[in-house]
């Protein structure tokens, strides 16, 4: 992971005092109180005084205690022809205040940019906390079964297939699904939900989570590298590489402002002492000096504020730091250009099943067409549907019911099972499979609804309604998002009737269904092509959707069920499927737009303000300073409100 964050001033953040950083902070307040002691006699603030020469000694200890390092840095710039990064800029405003006898003002120049320096560095600090926690969470060692043992085995050398043993209080190294044993999973540091997940037998575990209480033998099915987490932690190395359209231009702007501040400076130090001393009349000859030194005063004042760290390290801060925040709430957003995406997007468009609703089916009633009773179309349907993979078979599988002896059981892919039971045909599928067998048409007569059909010597006996329900918190988020002014709409592969009520229930007015991949990206290319300035944004799961989030000005999958290939072509991944969650990533992106113009405007005012001040002799060199770090400071902490 990036862990530096460098303006073009060759100003670099890295904790900052590296392996020496203790005796840096000693010497760095050690010097400051020592030169503010010096500052007490300079001035003559106690009825005491010092000798001249022995203060003088003090401020130049101060000053090379604190300037060491900027100096040695500054003469590496001008080696490397480098003459307009910060520490050559601070070395030539310093040794132009010590020409002009100003040692005090010239320690002042170091002090600040040092303290400035630490102060910076721990509001970086502060910031990176919530990417830093994640890469933290990386498991060390893991607990392998081998030969009925428990052996401890580098996460990187498990393989798929291998089975874990998860104590309590373990970290999930890899991902896998339960083979033995109940617990619950804490995965808030992960996907940011706060209520532990219940667990047992056959089901999924990603890593990262926490097993809470019971002991769990897991089977490995993806190995360390595949893992979900370790994906996180590759796409948020991969993300904070990238700058966005704000950065790249602030970047550009500083590689011309500097060295054009810098010249502007040298010339009002030297042209004014020029025209005043030699060319006008009765000039040079009397008050050359104090002219050339007043002069020479404004241009170190112009030169001290115009280093443009407040605004070149800023702005990459407030990403920075933006991005920390949305990865706390289980927001992964893959880079700030993504997040800048954001700023302008107006248009959402959804996919359905996944997505807005839960994704799995639920049996919601049973019609019975016979003479037998409710439960033995339960128990017949059951047994048949045990023995299928099939996604509504799951689910009726899981009816509460008996399981009946059978045989001769066959699969109609796409269509149903049949077997003998009691030496009569039985079969369930759908209203094409079932209307074949007993050669009635079947009307699906459901809006929004799955139904199939249980058949008994070709005689339709009963039904079983399933659906895919809505997720909990959908309307509340769709809700959120019509009243911030976006425009939704609902991109779907199944049958209007379903989406049309499924769009109703969330409040979406725009829909399109029946559409097959290719359907969906055609509908987006339309969208696309109307959509002016502004951005548009789609949200999906599954592997039919990555195209069109990769289409899309900014593609938002659904972590917690979404498929590897969707979640590779997203640019915002969210890890725990709220969908709150996209609301939320969209006020993050708005409030980052919003500290970024404030800092902007504040970097740009205050120093510009200074600048004009300062070379018509109204702004000393202590407000430079302030415009220098002290700004850089308020910049800074600004930027960190989005962690907030």
């Amino acid at each position: 992971m990036e862990n530096t964050l460098r303006c073009n001033c060759n100003f670099d953040i890295k904790g900052i005092y590296g392996l020496k950083k203790n005796f840096a902070k000693i010497l760095l307040i050690f010097s400051g109180l020592l030169y503010l002691i010096g500052l007490v006699f300079e001035f003559k603030i106690l009825p005491y005084s010092i000798d001249k020469t022995f203060l003088s000694f003090v401020f130049i200890f101060c000053y090379f205690a604190l300037g060491c390092g900027v100096l040695q840095n500054a003469l590496k710039g001008l080696l490397k022809r480098e003459f307009f990064n910060e520490n050559t800029l601070m070395t030539f405003a310093s040794i132009g205040a010590w020409v002009i006898g100003d040692g005090a003002e010239a320690v002042a120049i170091l002090l600040f940019y040092r303290v400035g320096e630490f102060l910076e560095s721990l509001v970086v600090e502060k910031s990176k906390k919530s990417i830093q926690m994640l890469a933290s969470l990386k498991v060390e060692n893991a607990k392998i079964l081998q030969n009925d043992k428990v052996v401890n085995i580098d996460p990187k050398k498990i393989q798929k297939g291998d089975i874990l043993v998860l104590l309590a209080g373990d970290r999930i190294p890899v991902d896998g699904t339960i083979i033995q044993g109940e617990s619950s999973i804490d995965n808030s540091s992960l996907s940011g939900e706060s209520i532990p997940q219940n667990v047992s037998v056959g089901d999924n575990l990603l890593s990262g989570g926490i097993n809470l209480s019971g002991v769990l033998h897991m089977q490995v099915t993806q190995n360390y590298e595949n893992s979900a987490f370790s994906k996180i932690i590759k796409l948020l190395e991969e993300g904070n590489a990238q700058k966005s359209r704000s950065e790249e231009f602030i970047t550009k702007f500083a590689r011309f402002y500097t060295p054009i501040v810098v010249f502007l400076a040298i010339g009002i130090s030297v042209l004014p002492p020029i025209y005043f001393g030699i060319i006008a009349p009765n000039g040079f000859i009397e008050g050359f000096s104090e002219v050339f030194y007043t002069w020479l005063y404004r241009g170190i004042v112009f030169l001290v504020v115009s280093c443009p760290c407040a605004l070149v390290i800023s702005i990459p801060l407030t990403f920075f730091a933006s991005l920390g925040r949305a990865s706390k709430e289980g927001i992964l957003i893959k880079g700030s250009s993504y997040l800048e995406t954001l700023f302008d997007t107006k248009t959402i468009i959804f996919d359905k099943t996944g997505t807005l609703t839960k994704g799995t089916l639920i049996v919601k009633a049973i019609r019975n067409y016979s003479t037998y009773d409710e439960q033995w179309i339960m128990a017949l349907a059951k047994t048949l549907e045990s023995h299928s993979n099939h996604p509504i078979a799951k689910a009726i599988a899981k009816l509460d019911a008996q399981v009946l002896e059978v045989e001769n059981l066959q699969e109609s892919a796409g269509g149903g099972i049949s077997a003998i039971w009691e030496g009569k045909k039985v079969a369930l599928g759908n209203a094409r499979f079932i209307g074949n067998l007993t050669q009635q048409s079947i009307g699906d007569d459901l809006i929004g609804k799955c139904q199939v059909f249980l058949a008994l010597e070709n005689e339709i006996v009963g039904s079983i309604i399933l659906e895919d329900t809505i997720k909990d918190e959908a309307q509340e988020a769709i809700t959120l998002l019509k009243s911030q002014g976006y425009k939704l709409h609902i991109l779907s592969g199944d049958k209007e009737s379903v989406v049309k009520e499924v769009a109703k229930q969330v409040g979406i007015d725009a829909f399109v269904a029946n559409l097959l991949p290719t359907g969906k990206v055609e509908c987006l290319r339309n969208i696309l092509q109307k959509k002016g300035k502004n951005k548009v944004a789609f949200v999906g799961d599954g592997i039919n959707d990555a195209p069109s989030l990769m289409l899309c000005d900014v593609g938002i999958a659904m972590g917690k069920t979404g498929s590897d290939l969707a979640l590779e072509g997203a640019d915002v991944v969210i890890l725990n499927d709220d969908l709150r969650k996209i609301p939320q990533s969209l006020s993050i992106a708005q409030k980052t737009r919003k500290i970024l113009w404030q800092n902007i405007a504040l970097s740009l005012g205050v120093k510009v303000a200074i600048m004009i001040l300062g070379a018509f002799g109204f702004a000393n060199l202590w407000m430079a300073l302030f415009g220098d770090a002290g700004v850089a400071l308020l910049a800074l902490l600004n930027a960190t409100r989005t962690i907030r």
